[in-house]
């Protein structure tokens, strides 16, 4: 039986043709000095040919394992972490974005005695919008949640097997991989790098999927909003008194008052906008209770690079 490699690298793949073969090019050079190592891409349910790359590349020795529709990048992530036997596994996009040569960095400090080492990207050339709203969530995140996440944190990191193991036993459905692994305790180090340029396509991680990000990191790591929305409820509340009050004072003592119908409408707008701002942060939790319950699977399997009969051993010796 072979033994296990020292490094496997999880790549999450969503239409990604174009990018798959240079990328297991330039993580083929990078990692041949490092020992025994395997590359495991996820097709994230792409269907613009990744998975017939994929196949391609089975038979250099590349693995990989194909879902059956797009379960989202999280659920990729998870995916590989759960295929992966890599004594430590290095989490990355297959896009370039997250430059392979970072690599033997990752490798120097985890065989130093790190057991997380995650990476900070540097927003020097990064939108000025995009810098903006990552610097604000982040900081609203440390505000609120039970762990801190440096601005700029990615999902580009090198984990010990410890630590992937520690991971692979959480069985919540909404994964957020960056806060977890800090959530956990283990030794962390961060290295900065330079954002590198996308070979092939566009970027699919649109707002929506950005802001479908943001709640889950959130929910997943502070019940404060939950807290926050008592108080809110009490403060509207102590507001709509002030208009009572207010409303009979002027009724009182102040002569020719009429009553008019804007002061009631803006008493109702706030107090309506209160009501629905607590119920919406309560149906956020609500419905990650109820997909907890329903104890679905994160992702469904297609096909794994097992079940071709042209793949080679899945392990590369270097």
């Amino acid at each position: 039986m072979d033994a296990a490699p020292d490094i496997s690298v999880v790549l999450p793949a969503h239409n990604e043709a174009g990018n798959i073969a240079p990328m297991v090019k330039a993580l083929t050079d990078v990692l041949a000095p490092l020992g025994r190592t395997e590359i495991i891409f996820v097709d994230d349910g792409s269907h613009d040919g990744t998975l017939a790359a994929l196949r391609a590349s089975a038979r250099e020795g590349v693995r990989y394992v194909s879902f059956t529709r797009n379960f989202g990048h999280q659920a990729a992530l998870r995916a590989g972490l759960r295929h992966a036997a890599g004594r430590s596994v290095i989490v990355m996009d297959s896009d370039f974005e997250h430059p392979p040569e970072l690599i033997p960095q990752l490798v120097a400090a985890w065989r130093a005695g790190a057991k997380i080492v995650v990476t900070r990207r540097d927003d020097a050339a990064v939108a000025a919008g995009k810098r903006l709203s990552s610097r604000f969530y982040y900081r609203v995140l440390d505000a609120i949640g039970d762990v801190r996440i440096e601005p700029g944190s990615a999902d580009y990191m090198l984990l010990d097997r410890a630590v992937v193991d520690a991971v692979n036993r959480m069985e919540e459905q909404d994964l957020f991989l960056r806060g977890l692994v800090r959530w956990l305790g283990f030794p962390l180090v961060t290295i900065p790098y330079a954002r590198g340029v996308r070979r092939h396509g566009d970027s699919k991680y649109s707002l929506r999927r950005m802001v479908e990000l943001a709640l889950t990191g959130i929910a997943a790591h502070s019940v404060r909003p939950l807290r926050f929305a008592i108080w809110l409820a009490l403060g509207f509340a102590a507001v709509g008194f002030l208009f009572v009050v207010y409303a009979v004072v002027s009724f009182l003592f102040v002569q020719h008052t009429v009553a008019g119908w804007s002061s009631i409408v803006a008493v109702i707008a706030i107090l309506g906008a209160a009501q629905l701002l607590v119920l919406g942060i309560i149906g956020e939790y609500v419905g990650r209770i109820l997909r907890e319950t329903r104890k679905r699977p994160s992702y469904v399997v297609a096909e794994t690079e097992a079940d071709r009969a042209d793949a080679k051993p899945t392990i590369v010796t270097r």
